[in-house]
């Protein structure tokens, strides 16, 4: 017996073409926000994660784990990296450098200088401790190029001290640094009056303290590209 064949049609070439074609346009019009919301996720990821290592080694301190503990944020242009490291001693050497290093307890520089000559009982990258840690990006970067900062507390407020880009010339603790993405051509991630008020500033993230540890961390809402007037302003979202 012949049994009858089935009307098979399949799909010619130009139906192919044209399917294809509107896949493409979808796409382009899609890669713009995809891209944006990528480079978004990697800068706010980096800044959840040194919120959480400056939370951690805070709380060290709080518990009585540590009388002295460090934040060290280095920004190394040469090898386009952000390194941000922990560090913190015990109650020995704590005592000791109350009552033995020259100027330890006036000059903040001394007692929140990222390596000084008696060092840390523990350092993140270096101990193997659960309480320090180290991190490192490569594709962020922070408001100050080629240099470093450093933040230190104690349990009680009394030494909150800072060196470097956190230490302004009052010797005053500057409480806070912002992170954006390295691939920005903009310099830094400020702008020259030190605000990321222009809409070309996206994607910026700030994380800030209190001498008691308290921590935030916020994100630039820019003004809308057709925004006019002295009343538009870009302003900081508490995340």
């Amino acid at each position: 017996m012949w049994v009858q064949e089935k009307n098979i049609k399949g799909f010619n070439i130009l139906e192919v073409l044209v399917v294809l074609v509107i896949i493409g346009i979808i796409s382009a019009a899609a890669l713009p926000n995809f891209n944006s919301w990528k480079r978004d996720r990697e800068v706010r990821s980096a800044a959840v994660k040194i919120k959480d290592l400056i939370t951690n080694i805070v709380s060290q301190v709080q518990r009585g784990h540590y009388a002295f503990v460090q934040v060290h944020v280095v920004e190394e242009r040469e090898d386009e990296k952000l390194v941000i490291v922990s560090k913190g001693i015990g109650i020995d050497q704590y005592t000791h450098n109350m009552r033995n290093v020259s100027n330890w307890k006036t000059d903040p520089s001394v007692r929140c200088q990222p390596n000084p000559d008696n060092g840390w009982d523990d350092e993140g990258g270096v101990s193997n401790k659960l309480e320090v840690s180290k991190i490192e990006f490569s594709n962020i970067k922070a408001d100050f190029s080629d240099s470093y900062g450093t933040v230190c507390f104690s349990k009680d407020g009394t030494w909150y001290s800072s060196d470097g880009q956190f230490k302004n010339a009052s010797d005053e603790v500057v409480s806070g640094f912002r992170v954006c993405e390295a691939s920005t051509a903009l310099p830094t991630c400020n702008n020259a009056d030190g605000s990321p008020d222009d809409t070309n500033y996206e994607n910026i993230y700030e994380i800030s303290w209190s001498r008691f540890g308290n921590i935030i961390y916020e994100k630039w809402k820019s003004p809308p590209e057709d925004c006019t007037g002295d009343d538009c302003n870009g302003e900081w979202i508490l995340q």
